[in-house]
């Protein structure tokens, strides 16, 4: 009688387990994806290295805004789905970072208008 319940609760902790290395991974995609996204134009370089941070999941990716100004803020948001016996949970990692000015280029003219970083 005891070492079926010891059995279940091993494979349970197995499973909690992958999920939380699953949530670890997603939050290196998101932070993988905000660093392009930070020096970048566009989303597909975005895309690419947040798939590069974890080839092993299927991974969704959105950012926000899609163009950017130096200094504004842009999200980027990784999501995946991990089933668990007949429950499928919804894993979401996000994360934040500043645009940052390209290299070597103009300043922006006294008026205060600022440059556009994207298409």
């Amino acid at each position: 009688m005891l070492l079926p319940v010891l059995a279940l609760l091993l494979l349970s902790l197995l499973q909690a387990a992958v999920v939380v290395r699953d949530v670890l991974v997603l939050h290196e995609a998101a932070r993988a994806g905000a660093r392009v996204a930070a020096t970048t134009a566009g989303s597909e370089g975005v895309r690419a290295a947040a798939v590069a941070a974890a080839p092993e999941l299927e991974i969704t990716v959105h950012t926000h805004p899609p163009t950017r100004r130096a200094g504004q803020l842009v999200t980027v948001t990784v999501a995946t789905e991990r089933r668990i016996g007949p429950v499928t949970h919804q894993l979401r990692a996000r994360a934040v970072a500043v645009v940052e000015p390209i290299v070597g280029a103009p300043a922006p003219a006294a008026s205060g208008s600022s440059w556009v970083v994207g298409p």
